[in-house]
Protein backbone atom coordinates (compact mmCIF):
# COMPACT_ATOMS: atom_id res chain seq x y z
CA UNK A 1 0.00 0.00 0.00
CA UNK A 2 1.36 3.43 -0.92
CA UNK A 3 1.61 6.29 1.55
CA UNK A 4 -1.30 8.08 -0.16
CA UNK A 5 -3.49 4.97 0.11
CA UNK A 6 -2.64 4.61 3.79
CA UNK A 7 -3.52 8.25 4.52
CA UNK A 8 -6.73 7.89 2.51
CA UNK A 9 -7.67 4.80 4.52
CA UNK A 10 -7.13 6.69 7.78
CA UNK A 11 -9.12 9.68 6.52
CA UNK A 12 -12.03 7.47 5.40
CA UNK A 13 -12.07 5.71 8.78
CA UNK A 14 -12.25 9.04 10.59
CA UNK A 15 -15.14 9.98 8.28
CA UNK A 16 -16.93 6.75 9.35
CA UNK A 17 -16.69 4.95 6.03
CA UNK A 18 -17.64 1.34 6.91
CA UNK A 19 -15.44 -0.15 4.20
CA UNK A 20 -12.42 1.64 5.66
CA UNK A 21 -12.72 -0.25 8.95
CA UNK A 22 -12.84 -3.57 7.13
CA UNK A 23 -9.73 -2.61 5.13
CA UNK A 24 -8.02 -1.28 8.24
CA UNK A 25 -8.58 -4.55 10.03
CA UNK A 26 -6.60 -6.49 7.45
CA UNK A 27 -4.05 -3.87 6.32
CA UNK A 28 -0.84 -4.79 8.14
CA UNK A 29 1.04 -1.80 6.73
CA UNK A 30 -1.33 0.49 8.68
CA UNK A 31 -0.21 -0.78 12.10
CA UNK A 32 2.58 1.75 12.61
CA UNK A 33 0.41 4.63 11.43
CA UNK A 34 -2.36 3.60 13.84
CA UNK A 35 0.16 3.55 16.71
CA UNK A 36 1.47 6.98 15.68
CA UNK A 37 -2.09 8.35 15.45
CA UNK A 38 -2.88 7.21 19.00
CA UNK A 39 0.43 8.43 20.44
CA UNK A 40 0.01 11.72 18.58
CA UNK A 41 -3.50 12.18 19.97
CA UNK A 42 -2.31 11.56 23.53
CA UNK A 43 0.65 13.88 23.01
CA UNK A 44 -1.66 16.66 21.74
CA UNK A 45 -3.81 16.20 24.85
CA UNK A 46 -0.61 16.48 26.90
CA UNK A 47 0.26 19.75 25.14
CA UNK A 48 -3.23 21.00 26.00
CA UNK A 49 -2.70 20.07 29.66
CA UNK A 50 0.68 21.81 29.68
CA UNK A 51 -0.81 24.98 28.15
CA UNK A 52 -3.67 24.77 30.67
CA UNK A 53 -1.12 25.41 33.41
CA UNK A 54 -0.23 28.75 31.86
CA UNK A 55 -3.69 29.95 30.85
CA UNK A 56 -5.97 28.71 33.63
CA UNK A 57 -3.96 27.71 36.74
CA UNK A 58 -2.64 30.42 39.04
CA UNK A 59 0.76 28.73 39.11
CA UNK A 60 2.29 25.51 37.86
CA UNK A 61 4.07 22.99 40.09
CA UNK A 62 7.74 22.17 39.66
CA UNK A 63 8.35 19.82 36.76
CA UNK A 64 5.09 20.77 35.04
CA UNK A 65 6.44 20.25 31.51
CA UNK A 66 7.91 16.81 32.21
CA UNK A 67 4.92 15.66 34.30
CA UNK A 68 2.16 16.66 31.90
CA UNK A 69 3.70 16.49 28.47
CA UNK A 70 6.00 13.49 28.73
CA UNK A 71 5.04 11.37 31.74
CA UNK A 72 1.34 12.18 31.28
CA UNK A 73 1.51 11.08 27.65
CA UNK A 74 3.33 7.89 28.59
CA UNK A 75 0.95 6.94 31.43
CA UNK A 76 -2.17 7.83 29.44
CA UNK A 77 -1.06 5.67 26.52
CA UNK A 78 -0.22 2.75 28.84
CA UNK A 79 -3.64 3.03 30.50
CA UNK A 80 -5.30 3.17 27.10
CA UNK A 81 -3.47 -0.01 26.11
CA UNK A 82 -4.65 -1.68 29.33
CA UNK A 83 -8.26 -0.61 28.71
CA UNK A 84 -8.10 -1.81 25.11
CA UNK A 85 -6.74 -5.15 26.33
CA UNK A 86 -9.78 -5.52 28.56
CA UNK A 87 -12.03 -4.71 25.60
CA UNK A 88 -10.24 -7.30 23.48
CA UNK A 89 -10.43 -10.00 26.16
CA UNK A 90 -14.11 -9.40 26.78
CA UNK A 91 -14.90 -9.58 23.07
CA UNK A 92 -12.82 -12.69 22.43
CA UNK A 93 -13.25 -14.67 25.65
CA UNK A 94 -16.48 -13.56 27.31
CA UNK A 95 -18.71 -12.65 24.36
CA UNK A 96 -17.04 -15.12 21.99
CA UNK A 97 -17.01 -12.80 19.00
CA UNK A 98 -15.33 -14.89 16.32
CA UNK A 99 -12.16 -14.01 14.41
CA UNK A 100 -10.94 -11.26 16.74
CA UNK A 101 -7.17 -11.29 16.22
CA UNK A 102 -5.08 -9.08 18.51
CA UNK A 103 -3.16 -7.20 15.80
CA UNK A 104 -6.29 -6.59 13.74
CA UNK A 105 -8.13 -5.38 16.82
CA UNK A 106 -5.20 -3.13 17.81
CA UNK A 107 -5.20 -1.32 14.46
CA UNK A 108 -8.87 -0.43 14.72
CA UNK A 109 -8.72 0.45 18.43
CA UNK A 110 -5.61 2.62 18.03
CA UNK A 111 -7.15 4.67 15.25
CA UNK A 112 -10.35 5.04 17.27
CA UNK A 113 -8.24 6.85 19.87
CA UNK A 114 -7.52 9.77 17.50
CA UNK A 115 -10.37 11.99 18.86
CA UNK A 116 -8.50 12.21 22.17
CA UNK A 117 -6.28 14.73 20.36
CA UNK A 118 -9.10 17.27 20.81
CA UNK A 119 -7.75 17.47 24.36
CA UNK A 120 -5.25 19.94 22.92
CA UNK A 121 -7.94 22.60 23.33
CA UNK A 122 -8.54 22.15 27.07
CA UNK A 123 -6.45 25.26 27.71
CA UNK A 124 -9.04 27.50 26.00
CA UNK A 125 -10.95 29.30 28.77
CA UNK A 126 -14.71 28.75 28.94
CA UNK A 127 -14.88 25.92 26.36
CA UNK A 128 -11.86 23.76 27.26
CA UNK A 129 -13.73 21.43 29.60
CA UNK A 130 -16.52 20.78 27.08
CA UNK A 131 -14.01 20.01 24.34
CA UNK A 132 -12.10 17.71 26.70
CA UNK A 133 -15.27 15.79 27.51
CA UNK A 134 -16.08 15.59 23.79
CA UNK A 135 -12.66 14.00 23.22
CA UNK A 136 -13.57 11.15 25.61
CA UNK A 137 -17.00 10.77 24.00
CA UNK A 138 -15.29 10.71 20.60
CA UNK A 139 -12.98 7.90 21.68
CA UNK A 140 -15.96 5.90 22.92
CA UNK A 141 -18.01 6.56 19.78
CA UNK A 142 -15.22 5.76 17.31
CA UNK A 143 -14.28 2.66 19.29
CA UNK A 144 -17.82 1.28 19.37
CA UNK A 145 -18.48 2.19 15.75
CA UNK A 146 -15.15 1.10 14.26
CA UNK A 147 -14.74 -2.10 16.24
CA UNK A 148 -18.41 -2.94 15.71
CA UNK A 149 -18.15 -2.50 11.94
CA UNK A 150 -14.85 -4.39 11.69
CA UNK A 151 -15.65 -7.35 13.96
CA UNK A 152 -19.40 -7.90 14.14
CA UNK A 153 -22.14 -8.08 11.58
CA UNK A 154 -25.07 -8.89 13.84
CA UNK A 155 -26.79 -6.35 16.07
CA UNK A 156 -26.51 -8.70 19.08
CA UNK A 157 -22.73 -8.85 18.79
CA UNK A 158 -22.60 -5.07 18.35
CA UNK A 159 -24.14 -4.77 21.81
CA UNK A 160 -21.36 -7.04 23.06
CA UNK A 161 -18.80 -4.79 21.38
CA UNK A 162 -20.36 -1.71 23.01
CA UNK A 163 -20.32 -3.39 26.44
CA UNK A 164 -16.69 -4.46 25.94
CA UNK A 165 -15.60 -0.98 24.86
CA UNK A 166 -17.45 0.60 27.78
CA UNK A 167 -15.76 -1.75 30.27
CA UNK A 168 -12.32 -1.04 28.82
CA UNK A 169 -12.93 2.70 28.76
CA UNK A 170 -14.25 2.73 32.34
CA UNK A 171 -11.16 0.86 33.50
CA UNK A 172 -8.96 3.42 31.76
CA UNK A 173 -10.95 6.39 33.09
CA UNK A 174 -10.89 5.14 36.67
CA UNK A 175 -7.15 4.57 36.64
CA UNK A 176 -6.30 7.87 35.00
CA UNK A 177 -8.18 9.72 37.73
CA UNK A 178 -5.81 8.11 40.24
CA UNK A 179 -2.74 9.56 38.53
CA UNK A 180 -4.18 13.02 37.98
CA UNK A 181 -5.04 15.52 40.65
CA UNK A 182 -3.28 17.59 43.28
CA UNK A 183 0.14 16.08 43.89
CA UNK A 184 -0.01 13.98 40.73
CA UNK A 185 0.45 16.10 37.64
CA UNK A 186 0.34 13.35 35.01
CA UNK A 187 -2.97 14.48 33.57
CA UNK A 188 -3.62 14.91 29.87
CA UNK A 189 -6.64 16.38 28.15
CA UNK A 190 -9.76 16.95 30.24
CA UNK A 191 -8.19 15.28 33.28
CA UNK A 192 -6.11 18.41 33.89
CA UNK A 193 -9.26 20.00 35.36
CA UNK A 194 -8.74 17.78 38.41
CA UNK A 195 -5.92 20.15 39.37
CA UNK A 196 -8.32 23.02 40.02
CA UNK A 197 -9.14 23.77 43.65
Amino acid sequence: MSREEIWDLGRRALLLDDSAFDELRYEESFTLLAVLAAVGAVFLAGVGAWLFGYTVLDSTPDGWLIDTLFLGTFFTFILFAAGSSITYLLMARVFHIEDVQMEEFARVALLAYAPYGLGLLVFVPEIGFAIGVLSIIGVFFYSVYGIGVAFSEESESRLSVAASVLAGLMFWLLLITLISGPGSNYATGVFVFSLLD
